[in-house]
């Protein structure tokens, strides 16, 4: 049996499909199968995978569309493996991202999914962004928005039976990935090992952006309920500002309400800190709220007009730990010698 699975949804695929198949096909670890399953392409996406005659890839078609959850479930079931690393027909994988994955699995019993850092990429392979995302903050800000890239993961397949495999018609790796973290330990191997194409043909980003966005908003609401209690409210402007969409909000030009959003968030988060869980570190929780709560206050204060910025920035104390920063940062200059 191989050491693990590669497991890859195909729909129209055809445009960048060579360059994903072959950097599956080239990673230093070779002791794989490549599970490929085509969801009722119309264009040439079949028959470029029928071109290749490599043992290791086993190339299904759907019936008919399935949409990518059933699909994946499917990919799931027929996997042989008990490592199943996802993949998706307009990336392009490291060489050894595998090797990397599967090593840290290995010797981590704990852990039921890696992931790593990716470098965005336009459709024509010129970088975008490189996010520097710590994986000991994923925990809790994976209540808010998804930081991990759903090509990059490596999962247990019996820890994503366990919880029912995908569930989500939209974000629905947001939603696996937050049900497994209920349960295992998720790490974030701290490198880049995927480069993540942006392109016209995205679901998430283009062809279903609303939908993902509208059940992205609602699987927060419920994560923060998971610790706020179910009857919890959250006004919607405020769920979106966690989400770093911050024009509603701040179309209210109201300080009051930006500091209630604030407020809001702080208990949040002192619900988390109360909250057993296989992830949970106080030390970290505590530096990834902050870092969030200062995000959000420095947008909103640099944003806002002059007056109100200033009242913010001192009503939500954000300008006394910018003081206290700068004189910290002073008192660690090394002395001067005469």
């Amino acid at each position: 049996m191989p050491k693990l699975t590669v497991l890859m949804p195909v729909f129209n695929a055809e445009r960048f499909l060579a360059e994903a198949i072959d950097s599956i096909l080239a990673q230093t670890l070779s002791d794989f199968e490549f599970l490929i399953i085509d969801d009722g392409s119309t264009d040439g996406t079949a028959a470029m995978v029928a071109s290749y005659t490599d043992p290791r890839i086993r190339f299904y078609q759907n019936e008919k569309n399935m949409g990518i959850s059933p699909t994946l479930n499917r990919g799931i079931e027929l996997a042989s493996t008990p490592y199943i690393a996802r993949m998706d027909a307009d990336d392009i994988s490291y060489p050894e991202r595998l090797e990397k994955q599967y090593a840290y699995l290995q010797a981590h019993s704990e852990c039921a999914m890696v992931s790593s850092l990716v470098r965005v990429v336009t459709e024509d392979g010129l970088f975008v962004r490189q996010d520097k995302f710590r994986s000991e903050f994923f925990y809790y800000n994976l209540i808010f928005i998804c930081w991990i890239y759903h090509p990059t993961v490596l999962y247990r397949k019996q820890a994503v039976l366990e919880i029912g495999m995908y569930t989500a018609a939209y974000a629905e790796d947001y939603e696996l990935f937050w049900q497994l973290s209920r349960r295992h330990v998720l790490y974030n191997l701290p490198e880049v090992l995927l480069d993540y194409r942006t392109t016209s043909q995205s679901l998430h980003q283009v062809l279903r952006k609303e939908e993902y966005a509208e059940a992205q908003l609602a699987q927060m609401l419920r994560n923060v309920r998971y610790y706020t209690g179910n009857g919890h409210t959250v006004p919607s402007d405020f769920l979106e500002s966690y989400q770093h969409n911050f024009e509603p909000l701040l179309t209210s030009g109201s300080v009051t309400r930006v500091l209630a959003c604030i407020r809001e968030l702080d208990h949040i988060t002192q619900c988390v800190l109360a909250s057993e869980n296989v992830n949970h570190d106080n030390a970290s929780i505590r530096k990834a709220a902050r870092y969030k709560r200062n995000f959000i206050l420095a947008y909103y204060i640099q944003r806002l007009p002059p007056f109100k910025g200033g009242l913010l920035s001192v009503r939500s104390g954000y300008a006394v730990q910018v003081l206290k920063a700068k004189v910290k940062k002073l008192f660690k200059k090394p002395a001067l010698s005469v």
